[in-house]
């Protein structure tokens, strides 16, 4: 905690400060809350959709690397769909793909 009428940080994950007595208000940058950006599931929504029609070894598989990183450094319940939904799209992708062309890479 982060006391700003003196300029001190707490040891102890109280609300009062021990040297002042004033209260302390909780420090952005120290916070271990992660709330990234949405770099991460907009680019797997992205590569999951294009999985779906082109080259779905690899864009599935980055769908599921920003599905993974999106489970674990921004929500755990919106990764866990991308997650999903990624290996569906890498599966029915893939079929798709041999269905029309014979080969896995179209």
């Amino acid at each position: 905690m982060y006391n700003s009428q003196s300029g001190s940080y707490e040891v102890v994950n109280t609300n009062v400060c021990h040297n002042c007595g004033g209260l302390t208000i909780k420090n952005e940058e120290l916070s271990s809350d992660k709330k990234l950006g949405i770099a991460y599931p907009m680019f797997g929504w992205l590569f999951f959709f294009i999985s779906l029609l082109f080259i779905p070894l690899l864009f599935g598989a980055g769908a599921l690397i920003m599905g993974f990183l999106t489970y674990h450094d921004r929500n755990k319940i919106h990764g866990a769909i991308l997650l999903f939904f990624a290996a569906a799209g890498l599966i029915i992708g893939s079929i798709f793909s041999f269905m029309v062309s014979g080969t896995l890479f179209i």
